[in-house]
């Protein structure tokens, strides 16, 4: 009877504590799996329904099944969240998360960066595609963002270039002393140049404007950026001039990277390049509707003549000579892509 008594005192100074058990498991049950902690990505770009756009909206869908909702994705197109310098700033800070763009846009970050839009790297679009899924290319542009606290998750082809200009541009005189839109980067700067043309950059949400202000006389970019900016009211003159590529790249800030738990962090970069096959494809149709709108809508297309081009190709690759010259890291950089494209013509 005794024991029996003694035993019950016991059990019943073991109540609060089995209440204290209890609570802590429940507590651990409703912050378990369900309630894993979230993580806000805002993806920038300046281009609007293009493939950067398309992109973005592709990493988004993909994104947020694979990691069941713990990250989730803020579209921000049109430079909704500033030019290229403060994408630029904001990716290197943590207050932009990820953003994609052509590589030169992020000359600010790292002046390597301009070296995919240089001149004398690809002969086609296919030959770009080609050199850009290489390991070893894909290896180059991702180290030099690691070393400017990025995270490099995916390279693409966008196109070969082109100039829109107000009135008709068929042969190489014929841009000389044109104002003509460009990125900042001094590489494309001095091809533009070397052409004749004066180089004007400006951010992009700013050139339609100026388009029509008469402040600049044309631009130089894709098809896809003439389409969806509707420059065919404004510039309807297209020469076809294909001397450099524009390389869509996608960064991610390091600082928010570095916030992740390891399985997000798996999931942000392996995403990043799983969907670049649905990416290409879908470009590969958007080339074609965007040849057929521009014409659609009035604007013209023409090219140079096989000697002009020649020439044009002659001046750009020399343009760049210099700009490599004084830069021995963007000139390592420039020559690995080099060697790579070279290896898959």
């Amino acid at each position: 009877m005794l024991l029996h008594q003694h035993r019950s005192a016991d059990f019943r100074r073991l109540i609060p504590a089995l209440g204290v058990i209890a609570a802590v498991a429940g507590f651990a049950l409703a912050t378990g799996p369900s309630r894993a902690q979230e993580f806000t990505m805002k993806f920038a770009t300046l281009t609007l329904n293009d493939m950067q756009h398309e992109y973005i909206k592709v990493y988004k869908r993909e994104i947020e099944k694979a990691t069941n909702g713990r990250i989730k994705v803020g579209i921000f197109p049109a430079g909704q969240l500033g030019g290229a310098p403060q994408q630029t700033q904001g990716l290197r800070l943590g207050t932009i998360e990820a953003a994609i763009g052509p590589a030169e846009l992020f000359f600010g970050a790292d002046p390597r960066f301009q070296g995919l839009a240089m001149a004398g790297l690809f002969k086609d679009y296919a030959h770009a595609k080609r050199a850009v899924e290489l390991p070893a290319v894909k290896k180059a542009i991702f180290d030099v963002a690691a070393q400017r606290n990025l995270v490099g998750i995916y390279a693409g082809v966008y196109d070969l270039q082109g100039i829109v200009t107000k009135t008709p541009s068929n042969k190489i005189a014929d841009l000389s002393g044109k104002r003509i839109r460009v990125l900042a980067s001094e590489g494309e700067q001095a091809q533009i140049r070397s052409l004749g043309a004066s180089a004007v950059p400006m951010s992009l949400p700013e050139v339609l404007p100026a388009l029509q202000q008469g402040t600049i006389d044309g631009v130089s970019t894709v098809k896809g950026v003439f389409v969806a900016f509707k420059y065919y009211d404004a510039a309807p003159h297209l020469l076809d001039t294909q001397l450099w590529a524009l390389i869509p790249i996608t960064l991610v800030s390091k600082v928010w990277f570095n916030r992740l738990p390891p399985d997000l962090q798996k999931a942000v970069v392996e995403v990043g390049g799983k969907i670049g096959p649905e990416i290409a494809k879908w470009q590969d149709a958007r080339i074609a509707a965007d040849t057929k709108a521009w014409l659609d809508k009035g604007g013209k297309i023409t090219k140079l003549s096989a000697p002009e081009q020649a020439e044009a190709e002659k001046r750009v690759t020399a343009a760049i000579q210099p700009v490599l010259a004084k830069n021995a890291a963007l000139k390592e950089f420039y020559d690995k892509i080099k060697a790579g494209a070279d290896s898959v013509k």
